[in-house]
């Protein structure tokens, strides 16, 4: 009796200190409303994709094919519009006021010209859909959903940049709001524009009718809801209290030397972003090769993950933001400890939602589509999407912190070697020359981003972007 506490309590002990998450309210304070906000903005298009189903398939599968193809524009830029976030946690971090007003605002500039290019593009889209080889039904529908989504291309943008100036200062709770304000337009644009409705009489007059739009419908109405949000983040960022400290409401002229640190920064991880957007719409791209059934059943699949994805997304951008405020207050080994800790906490949420998605197989496609042939590779799919959420996670996580460091290179050179040089290829050996199905396919995708989340967890390991540099 040396007073010492036995092996097994000793081993007990460490492994509950391992799992115990530290600081989880602290994380999960500055998760939770961007967790929501993120699943606001899923809902968005779960909703489009509910409602499509209830139509027909080819126009659920042009939805999840034209959504697909949009955001694969989108994520040319998506990160390059919110890098300014990065930059922001940092000041706010130091206590740097006027540098987070000014970045704020270079951000802001870098959101409107992404914008306007996106807008462009979306209406010249219809060049490139002949090369997806889907029916011609399907690429004529996509081109409608793809046209009017992106009459929200600048607000989207502006949204992502407002947004960053508010996350990186630990203000989570006014996009939060605003996201929801955003998709409740939404919902109630989708039931009117899709359906149609024959509107009421007052005054002799008929008020508010529509014809049943379809995927057009749907397209406005996220494209409203976008809107909505951008112009509510807008709003709140002119609030008193904001310009007195931040004099955010004082136009800052385009910044030569900030405009090139955020391009450095943010150009790598915009193109991490583009990449793997990129070769997921090539996935679909192949996987419709086999048939709009098969092109629908990958978009519920797709839906399904959102609920994974945006709640890990969530997680993500408070790991920047711990990581980026830690930095910025010259505190590496803090801005690593919140790194394991949200880690922790990804790890936990995905494990619970395969559990869920485990149980539950047998019915959760039959909430997206009434179609029999659809539903019939539901479970599997279910299962495979089961694994892949994990894998996708710990890449996400990943991503983010070392994007909160400033650290984005490296992301982008593992992004670009594994999505292009395994992911697409083996994509189209199992799809198209051996004439696999949507199983295969997100069966193959699960091992790539494997892959994936392994290498981007072991550069965090490292701790080598404790080194990064961002204000020069």
């Amino acid at each position: 009796m040396d007073g010492h506490p036995d092996p097994p309590v000793v081993a007990r002990r460490t492994v509950a200190s391992l799992a115990r998450v530290h600081d989880a309210r602290e994380i999960m304070v500055l998760a939770l409303p961007n967790i929501l906000t993120m699943l606001s903005q899923t809902l968005m298009w779960t909703v489009d994709t509910a409602m499509l189903g209830r139509v027909d398939s080819a126009s659920l599968a042009a939805a999840g094919l034209g959504g697909m193809i949009t955001w694969c524009g989108y994520s040319l830029f998506n990160n390059l519009s919110r890098i300014s976030g990065t930059f922001v946690a940092q000041a706010h971090g130091g206590g740097d006021d006027d540098r987070v007003g000014h970045y704020a605002w270079q951000g802001l500039y870098i959101a409107l010209a992404a914008g306007a290019l996106l807008t462009v593009a979306g209406w010249y889209s219809y060049l490139v859909l002949p090369w997806t080889r889907n029916p011609a039904d399907v690429q004529e529908l996509t081109y409608t959903y793809i046209r009017w989504r992106s009459l929200s291309a600048v607000a989207t943008q502006v949204s992502f940049a407002v947004t960053a100036f508010f996350v990186g200062r630990r203000d989570v709770k006014v996009p939060m709001w605003c996201g929801i304000a955003g998709n409740v337009v939404n919902v109630v644009l989708d039931v009117w524009l899709i359906f149609g409705w024959e509107g009421f009489r007052l005054g002799g007059v008929t008020w508010l009718a529509v014809p049943p739009l379809g995927i057009q419908g749907a397209a406005v109405a996220t494209s409203i809801g976008t809107a909505v949000n951008a112009l509510g983040l807008l709003g709140f960022a002119l609030a008193p209290r904001l310009r007195e400290r931040y004099r955010i409401h004082r136009p800052r002229r385009p910044d030569r030397r900030a405009l090139t640190r955020l391009v450095r920064v943010g150009s790598p991880a915009a193109g991490e972003n583009f990449v793997d957007m990129g070769g997921f719409a090539m996935f679909s791209v192949f996987v419709g090769t086999a048939g709009a059934v098969q092109l629908a059943a990958s978009q519920i699949t797709i839906q399904l993950l959102s609920f994974s994805f945006m709640p890990l997304w969530g997680l993500t951008m408070a790991a920047g933001v711990l990581v980026g405020n830690s930095l910025g207050a010259g505190r590496p080994d803090r801005a690593a400890h919140y790194g394991r800790q949200v880690y922790k906490l990804g790890t936990y949420y995905s494990l619970l939602l395969a559990l869920a998605m485990v149980l539950l197989r047998e019915r959760v496609f039959a909430v997206f589509s009434n179609d029999p042939q659809v539903l019939a590779l539901g479970s599997a799919l279910v299962l495979a999407a089961a694994a892949f959420q994990y894998f996708d996670g710990v890449r996400m996580l990943s991503s983010g912190i070392l994007q909160g460091a400033g650290d984005t290179r490296y992301a982008m050179i593992v992004t670009v070697v594994l999505m292009w040089g395994l992911f697409i290829p083996l994509t189209w050996y199992l799809v198209v020359a051996r004439q696999g199905d949507v199983v295969a396919a997100w069966l193959g995708a699960g091992v790539c981003y494997l892959l994936q989340g392994l290498f981007l967890w072991r550069r965090f390991a490292s701790g080598r972007w404790r080194h990064a540099r961002i204000f020069g």
